[in-house]
């Protein structure tokens, strides 16, 4: 999850639109109740200035910051709607690489048949893409932004028994900012043209570049060396390819165990790159939580070293103060997360009154609710609506009415998809406001849509539907959350895990 020290300076600063100091971002989240029931040290606002400094040295201009002048911070993407004379400091940026990266034509995968996560059994696709002429080489710098081609990763569990290796990524290690800060099971990188010669001509290089790989991510011994260099102890064991993000449709991994020798190194791994953090041995009977993981280690743990974890639905609560009665309670989340079934049971056995957003907005605008208009001409106009200058206003004042009409202790809103709605109905309601945002793994969340909406409808579909305008400031609701809910693939389970939530903030059924 997001920092929480960053999310409410992301918010501060665009609530004012004005750069801010580290104390004035802390006195607002204070003021607006903004930080969690755990928040604890005796001067807080420098560890949001520490955090703030940070972020913006060590991920340059992918930063959402930019500091303006000494201790003042600004959201970058407002600087397109701001005068640019406040931004004044040269934001810190990582060296140009060089790399030439191996890759291979999209259509190629398309013509064997697409798929979203893990194939394992996918020995035609690897003699298709690796061992014939579909592998070419292309600048690293222009393949990160060139949708034409799936750029080649090696994607590497390393195991001992049935224990598999698990590290926390680092701050800068130019890593998308997707895998920043989450548990990791999966060592390797970028197949490089170097990998590929005379000798690595039947597999594009990838068994090399998997050996580079664990030699510089991970101190070797010497007996696990030689095994490398003799491609022993290694194995291809899947391929993976995950359509959910334009980062991701950029990639395309090749899974491979490497089963360690039996070293006594091994009882304590070291790191050989500052990147891996907090080396261990995931072990059974620990029940691992695969929220702690970024979604690529999720994929593999759940395929391939299930006896380790607790795949299930789980929760969070950030505040507590927020679900005292009565409320509004906002069920918010991605197409397919699984809002719907939690809102049924938070009408038909805690008496809540719904509202659906959606179709409040759908009388704003005069026209009819999804699916009578279908989503992507709805989309369109939302977009068109909320991007107005008092398009969100109107939303929440029609909202907060209703909710308002309602004269109950105990009210519902489904489908709020901007953080600037949220706001304006906090600010607006006469009822204390609160934020319940349902997460699920998008390949999950997938399933789930399938099922609900359309059976017909393939991934890349799904995915462009969920990027979609007005659906992209989802995830940005994430930040001002109150709970948290995990929804995994059992109904009844996470219904489950719903009514402790429920049972935890102190509200009971009637």
């Amino acid at each position: 999850m997001v920092s929480q020290f960053l999310a409410i300076a992301e918010i501060a600063i665009r609530d004012h639109k004005t750069p801010m100091s580290a104390k004035e971002i802390y006195d607002y989240g204070r003021d607006n109740g903004l930080f969690s029931d755990s928040m604890s040290g005796r001067t807080p606002w420098q560890t949001l200035k520490s955090k703030l400094s940070v972020h913006i040295r060590t991920r340059g201009e992918d930063s959402t910051f930019v500091r303006t002048s000494p201790g003042r911070f600004f959201v970058r993407d407002l600087l397109k709607e701001t005068s640019n004379s406040i931004y004044e400091s040269e934001p810190w940026r990582p060296p140009p690489s060089n790399e030439r990266v191996v890759v291979f034509h999209h259509l190629e995968l398309q013509r064997l048949g697409r798929f979203q996560g893990i194939k394992r059994d996918a020995d035609d696709y690897y003699s298709a893409l690796f061992r014939g002429a579909a592998c070419t080489e292309l600048d690293r710098s222009f393949a990160e932004s060139d949708d034409d081609h799936k750029q080649v990763l090696t994607y590497i569990l390393v195991t001992r028994g049935d224990e598999v290796l698990c590290y926390q990524r680092g701050s800068y290690n130019r890593t998308e900012d997707m895998l920043r800060g989450l548990g990791c099971v999966g060592f390797g990188g970028h197949v490089n043209a170097e990998d590929r010669d005379l000798f690595a001509d039947d597999d594009a290089g990838i068994l090399r570049a998997a050996a580079r790989e664990l030699n510089e991510e991970l101190k070797l011994p010497t007996a696990d060396k030689l095994r490398l260099a003799a491609n022993k102890g290694i194995r291809v064991i899947g391929l993976l390819n995950d359509d959910s993000s334009p980062v991701g449709r950029r990639h395309f991994a090749v899974l491979l165990e490497y089963k360690v020798s039996d070293d006594s190194y091994w009882d304590s791994p070291q790191r050989g790159e500052k990147s891996i953090n907090q080396l261990r041995w995931l072990r059974r009977g620990e029940n691992v939580d695969l929220v702690r993981f970024e979604y690529w280690s999720q994929l593999a743990l759940r395929v391939f070293a299930p006896h380790l974890v607790a795949e299930g639905a789980a929760f969070h609560v950030v505040r507590k103060k927020p679900f005292l009665q009565p409320h509004i309670m906002c069920v918010v989340g991605p197409i397919g997360s699984g809002k719907t079934e939690a809102v049924q049971l938070l009408r038909e056995s805690y008496g809540y009154v719904e509202i659906n957003s959606g179709k409040v907005l759908a009388k704003l605008m005069g026209v009819a609710p999804v699916p009578e208009t279908d989503r992507v001409t709805f989309q369109a106009l939302a977009v068109d609506f909320i991007v107005s200058a008092d398009g969100p206003a109107r939303l929440a004042q029609a909202l907060a009415k209703e909710a308002h009409d309602t004269d109950a202790g105990r009210v519902i809103v489904d489908g709020i998809r901007h953080v600037s709605t949220y706001q304006r109905l906090k600010a607006l309601s006469d009822l204390r406001t609160n934020i319940v945002y349902v997460m699920t793994p998008v390949d999950i969340a997938y399933e789930f849509y399938r099922r609900r909406e359309n059976p017909d409808v393939d991934f890349l579909k799904f995915a462009s539907l969920r990027e979609s305008e007005v659906e992209s400031n989802v995830p940005h609701l994430l930040k001002l959350a109150d709970a948290v809910l995990y929804n995994w693939t059992d109904k009844d389970q996470y219904l489950s895990e719903v009514r402790k939530l429920l049972e935890e903030v102190g509200i009971s059924a009637e």
